[in-house]
């Protein structure tokens, strides 16, 4: 019966002094790790960081964490609530008035004053605000105001501390009310939304002194658990008893776009963490692979001495553990340098130019799972990496190890009679797949580089500049006026500034909120999947019957946003739509177009019969015209505000205009230049625009070149290190088959083979992995990078798939020439003595 011996403290001495022999070995290695780790931990962090940024970027623009409301809640029905264990939080809303200012009317904006309790301040609202400065009002005269409000107000330099008056209309009374400011914020999504009412604050202690109440003034915020979002609408309606005016309203839908780009985003990390995971095995396994080979004999003789199969394998693996402790430290800090650079740049272009620019986080975050993931994953390459070299050394015998070639021993096969077998390509053949394992692992780790390096190219160039500025800015300069002025006012306004030097062309589209006549079979549609859309899908009729009531009370509520386009501006969105608008009728005035945003797109909708009216109600003039739906007028007219919902915004023909010049308009205004004049023009602009913004393609030129070029390092890095370690593998993998393969090839060269043939045949064996891992890369490589630009165009919707033809070409030459070229030059390096020398060598 065989006893292992209890060598430990040897064990552990074998295992320093081999590391400590096989210096350039542990090099390599300690390199393999370092670079496995550092990008696991890089793609990781970008992956987490992207994640949690993504979702408060989705919180912002909600503002608030709250998605379930309830519009006057008793005691009774708050208790019951709380009791049914669905919510995360649940607070109190109440509407105490609104800012009294003829400004604010003219410009059809609101400031309404509201308060919420503690519960809802704390746990909703303050998660999706930013830069907070003091404290939620706790005293009667205290107020906290959003940055949307101090923007409406003009308030420069205002501080918590300073006092404001403000003219209040509360239960129908206005009231001049001198207020403490006691805090500020941002609210990101009432900022970018300029037709939305804007938010302030007040306390308890004021509410009360108005003799206000949440069961007559206001509405229950709940947000619901989101593992309970699927029942909530059954438990709420099965559990609470509503009063006759109440219902329950859902908004916690989150969209289909929002869904896949996290969806895709989480996908892309756990790809490439994967080819990360299975590059840094291929490296690590074949440079010990290679050292076991090379010390195979060493192993054998440990055997003779008393070394169990256990303690060799605990010798190798011990190896691979030590320099792990070295690699994986290295390779985290290094990670966490270059994430504080590269992650907050990579968000930041994510959403420059778009809806969510400056609502998007760019904060790294590096969480506990980030560096454990991490480690776990480094532990486990290296570790299933030592596990074949291991089982290598552990079964071997002496007189085995005396003779090893790296060959497994297999069942004689008949011999080949033809003399085909004989020529140079066909042994090559044979020899490329004479371990087919191996083989494969070669196959796998170039197929693997190769992928890498195209797919972060095909990525990166799919969010090029170009495509970027195309899609965001077609023009120089884009100008939004929300001062609302008259028309003759916006025409004197644009004749500057086609009088300012190096401008080249100018085009504005006017627009004004009209009078729109309530024609059922048109507006009915849209009404009806708006309030599905954003309502209890019980109550959602009830809502709607009485929105539809307060417009036949009062028609003058039901306005709609007009775009006035001009015969260029109509034959660019009939060209986006097929070409199936009547553009004479349009420009005629006899034609309107509707935009099919708050339709359901799922169906399609005649209203070929149909006439819409527009009302000018200062001068009771009106168009009356016929319509249709179009849905592509978003990619050339961007409207300068918002509709209540359901509403559709309206295209009509500039020929029109002069039926509502009493009208007040706000403009959009594009610019276009010589480049050299760029500065001069936007200094220009920027001294004539009073309200509104100015868009300039220069500075987001300047920004998301300043983020691609962070991209193209850490994407162009990641991607020539994974094309390395492709490269590395099958260097070594040549090493390895050479080197085991040395007492063959003496052999052969001694019964008649030349060297030059043995290089041929080698040659033919670098071109044969060359030819097959293009083959790969031919076929399921291009799958690979279709679904990566599939992917892309879901995270970024300005991304356009490029393929990668330049980079193909380049790694089609380099592969081709390093598999043709490696064999002979190991070869060479190998052979330099006599084939006697080498055969006395080889049978020592």
């Amino acid at each position: 019966m065989k006893f292992e011996n209890n060598n430990k403290e040897i064990i552990k001495k074998i295992t320093n002094r081999s590391l400590k022999s096989n210096k350039t070995r542990n090099i390599f290695v300690v390199i393999a790790i370092v670079l496995t780790t550092f990008m696991l931990a890089c793609v990781f962090t970008l992956g987490i960081s992207f994640n949690e940024n993504y979702q408060l970027m989705n919180l912002r623009d909600a503002g608030t964490t709250a998605n379930t409301y309830l519009n006057n809640p008793t005691q009774k029905q708050i208790s019951e609530i709380k009791n049914l264990n669905i919510t995360d939080s649940i607070g109190k809303e109440i509407t105490v008035g609104n800012v009294d200012s003829n400004k604010l009317k003219k410009n059809e904006q609101n400031i309404v004053l509201e308060y919420i309790d503690k519960e809802a301040w704390e746990k909703q609202i303050k998660p999706a605000v930013g830069d907070i400065k003091g404290s939620y009002p706790e005293k009667e005269n205290e107020i906290m105001l959003s940055q949307s409000v101090i923007n409406l107000l003009k308030l420069k330099n205002i501080e918590p501390g300073d006092k404001i008056v403000l003219n209040c209309n509360i239960n129908k009374k206005i009231k001049s009310i001198e207020f403490v400011i006691s805090g500020t914020y941002t609210d990101y999504s009432m900022v970018k939304r300029s037709n939305i009412d804007k938010l302030a604050y007040v306390s308890n202690d004021f509410i009360q002194k108005q003799n206000l109440s949440l069961e007559k003034n206001g509405v229950l915020t709940i947000d619901v658990k989101d593992a309970k979002k699927g029942d909530a609408e059954k438990i709420l309606k099965q559990n609470i008893d509503l009063n006759k005016n109440q219902s329950f309203t859902y908004l916690y839908g989150q969209s289909n776009s929002q869904q896949n780009a996290m969806i895709t985003s989480l996908a892309m990390v756990a790809i490439i963490s994967l080819f990360m995971i299975l590059s840094g095995y291929l490296l690590i396994y074949n440079i010990l692979y290679i050292a076991i080979t090379k010390d195979i004999q060493f192993y054998g003789m440990l055997k003779t001495i008393g070394a169990s199969p256990k303690q060799i394998k605990r010798i190798v693996k011990g190896q691979g553990l030590r320099l792990s402790i070295i690699g994986i430290p290295i390779g985290i800090i290094l990670a966490i340098i270059v994430s504080f650079l590269v992650v907050p740049a990579a968000l930041e272009g994510f959403s420059a130019g778009t809806y969510y620019e400056g609502m998007m986080p760019t904060q790294a975050h590096f969480t506990p799972i980030v560096f454990i993931g991490t480690i776990l994953f480094s532990l486990f390459t290296v570790w299933v990496s030592c596990v074949k070299p291991a089982k290598i050394a552990s079964k071997i015998s002496p007189t085995e190890a005396l003779n090893y070639t790296g060959k497994k021993s297999k069942k004689q096969k008949k011999n080949r009679k033809s003399t085909n077998g004989g020529k140079l390509y066909k042994m090559a053949w044979y020899n490329v797949f004479r371990d087919k394992k191996r083989a494969i692992l070669v196959f796998l780790s170039l197929f693997v580089g190769i992928m890498t390096f195209l797919s972060v190219n095909t990525f990166i160039s799919s969010l090029s500049l170009e495509n970027y500025i195309s899609e965001y800015y077609p023009h120089d300069f884009e100008m939004v006026d929300t001062n609302e002025s008259s028309s003759d006012e916006i025409d004197k306004k644009i004749d500057k500034i086609k009088d300012m030097d190096g401008v080249t062309s100018v085009n504005a589209i006017k627009f004004a909120r009209l009078n729109l006549g309530f024609n059922k079979n048109i507006l009915m549609p849209s009404l009806e999947n708006s309030y599905k859309t954003y309502s209890d899908l019980d109550t959602y009729k009830k809502q709607l019957n009485k929105y539809i009531d307060q417009i036949k009370k009062n028609p003058d509520k039901l306005k709609t946003l007009v775009a006035f386009l001009d015969k260029d501006d109509i034959e660019k969105i009939n060209k986006i739509e097929g070409g199936k608008i009547d553009i004479k009728a349009f420009n005629e005035g006899k034609l309107v177009l509707v935009d099919n945003f708050f339709y359901d797109g799922n169906k399609n909708y005649d209203f070929s019969n149909e006439k819409l009216t527009l009302k000018n109600n200062k001068d009771n003039k009106q168009v009356t015209a016929n319509v249709q739906l179009i849905s592509q007028g978003e990619k050339v007219v961007k409207f300068s505000g918002d509709n209540e919902v359901g509403i559709p915004y309206v295209y009509m023909s500039k020929s029109l205009i002069n039926n509502f010049t009493s009208n007040k308009m706000t403009d959009w205004i594009t610019v276009d230049c010589k480049k050299e004049y760029s500065k001069y023009i936007k200094k220009k602009l920027n001294s004539m625009q009073k309200e509104g913004y100015i868009d300039a393609k220069m500075d987001a030129s300047e920004n998301f070149t300043q983020s691609k070029i962070m991209m193209n390092v850490v994407g162009g890095g990641i991607a020539i290190i994974f094309i390395f370690i492709g490269l590395l593998n099958f260097i070594n993998v040549m090493v390895t088959n050479v080197s085991t393969r040395l007492r063959e090839l003496a052999i052969m060269e001694s019964v008649g083979m030349t060297k030059k043939q043995i290089k041929k045949m080698l040659t033919y064996e670098g071109l044969y992995y060359a030819g097959i891992t293009l083959g790969m890369i031919f076929t399921l490589g291009l799958g690979i990078i279709y679904v990566i630009a599939e992917m892309t165009q879901n995270l970024a919707d300005y991304a356009k798939f490029i393929f990668p033809t330049n980079q193909l070409v380049f790694l089609v030459i380099v592969i081709t020439l390093v598999c043709s070229i490696t064999p002979g030059i190991v070869y060479k390096f190998s052979s330099k003595q006599s084939v006697i020398d080498r055969l006395r060598e080889i049978n020592k």
